[in-house]
């Protein structure tokens, strides 16, 4: 008969190894699932900032359409008033004109303005998105602007509206620097027009 006895369990511990080929296979096996997993996470990020940039990018265009068609409801009753004021007003005349149109060049002021506030709060978008489509119709706004100041001083001479037109002027200056600082090569693509009407204005001074 056996009799049992207490013995003692010893619990053994193996190290394990890899040989270095093996240990090298496992290590590049390790980073490459983690690159693939890092792209996989990579990819939709990107994707959807590239997407939020053009959304915003889009709105930036139609913000500026809209502010093009507002203007133009604004110049279309200064251009109105001024075809129907005479070519060599008095001075009694011209103050006249001037305060008549002085209410239209203030909304356009607080177009720019506002325009302007709104532009600065955008983060920098992506400037191959429709680029181009901006510089046209910011372009067409400071020529919307500069016709119909033309035609105002033209009529009523610089002094009658000198007050009027300073801080306009300033408005549109402020636009174009914001919206070359969120996209890019506005400087270069409307400085030119804009310095002519900062120079009509009698801002020459201050010009891009």
């Amino acid at each position: 008969m056996v009799q049992a006895s207490s013995q003692t369990h010893q619990i053994h511990h193996f190290n394990f190894t890899l040989p270095p080929p093996l240990k090298m296979k496992a290590i590049f096996t390790i980073f490459a699932i983690g690159g693939l997993i890092t792209s996989a996470i990579a990819k939709p990020i990107a994707v959807s900032e590239s997407l939020e940039k053009r959304q915003d990018y889009e709105a930036l265009g139609a913000s500026l359409t809209t502010l093009l068609a507002d203007i133009q409801a604004q110049t279309a009753i200064i251009n109105s008033t001024m075809d129907a004021a005479p070519d060599n007003p008095t001075d009694a005349e011209a103050t006249a004109d001037a305060s008549q149109i002085a209410p239209q060049l203030q909304a356009i002021t607080d177009l720019l303005t506002a325009a302007n506030a709104t532009v600065v709060k955008r983060a920098l978008v992506e400037a191959r998105f429709g680029k181009p489509d901006l510089f046209k119709t910011l372009s067409i706004i400071i020529f919307e602007v500069l016709f119909t100041v033309k035609k105002i001083l033209f009529k009523l001479g610089l002094a009658k509206v000198v007050h009027y037109l300073t801080p306009l002027a300033f408005a549109l200056k402020g636009l174009v620097f914001s919206l070359d600082h969120v996209v890019g090569g506005v400087l270069l693509a409307v400085g030119g027009i804009t310095n002519e009407l900062l120079k009509a204005v009698g801002l020459a001074l201050i010009g891009l």
